[in-house]
């Protein structure tokens, strides 16, 4: 971490693209769309707080994970690569994974439950945010972390923003305006993800 500026925006760049709040703007009002004010506020509340913390915890503690099953960096950074491209790959084709997390979010009343699946996990924590915030704080000293934290608790910031501004947001945008944001973002997460297989591909073959 050379610029403190730059490695703060590269951190939220990476990590707004994939937990991408505007995207899911569709999907947070496909769940909540029979539910009362209230019940949605609580929701976004919740939602937000536990998928915040995931990250915050892995931003913090990821690496001694790593160690405790003997994961390198460069093995992480290309599984997180393969892992980050397939979610844009999903974004550019239209997310059809979301499809599975409306439907069962429909099906379901008790709003706690909402909150955690598929909310939190793995909407706005999923594998591929985990991944991105393990390697961004890995290799990096305390100050690195903590724009790492910084970084992630400003997206999920966005994110509640998002939620609390949905409706009308979804009504400026239209499905197709926040479906056209989605892929844009999908191509940058998609090279992101082609620069963390390379830098790991070749740290491991010792030409980094």
């Amino acid at each position: 971490m050379n610029d403190p500026v730059t490695f703060f925006l590269t951190a939220f760049t990476t990590l707004f693209i994939i937990i991408d709040p505007p995207g899911n703007i569709p999907t947070f009002i496909a769940l909540t769309e029979n539910l009362d004010r209230k019940a949605i506020d609580r929701i976004s509340k919740k939602a937000t707080a536990i998928a915040a913390a995931i990250l915050v915890v892995f931003a913090i503690a990821g690496w001694a994970v790593m160690e405790f099953f003997s994961i390198s960096i460069e093995s992480l950074k290309i599984a997180g690569g393969l892992m980050m491209f397939i979610i844009s790959v999903d974004i550019l084709f239209g997310r059809k994974s979301r499809e599975i997390y409306e439907e069962r979010g429909k099906m379901s009343a008790e709003i706690d439950s909402i909150a955690v699946f598929p909310l939190a996990l793995p909407l706005y924590s999923g594998p591929g945010a985990i991944t991105a915030v393990v390697v961004l704080s890995s290799g990096v000293d305390y100050i690195g972390k903590f724009i790492v934290i910084a970084a992630t608790l400003l997206v999920y910031i966005i994110v509640r923003l998002t939620h609390i501004y949905s409706l009308s947001l979804m009504r400026i945008l239209g499905k197709s305006g926040s479906d056209i944001i989605a892929r844009v973002m999908a191509i940058l997460l998609a090279a992101i993800s082609i620069e963390y297989v390379m830098d790991g591909v070749l740290s491991k073959v010792g030409f980094a």
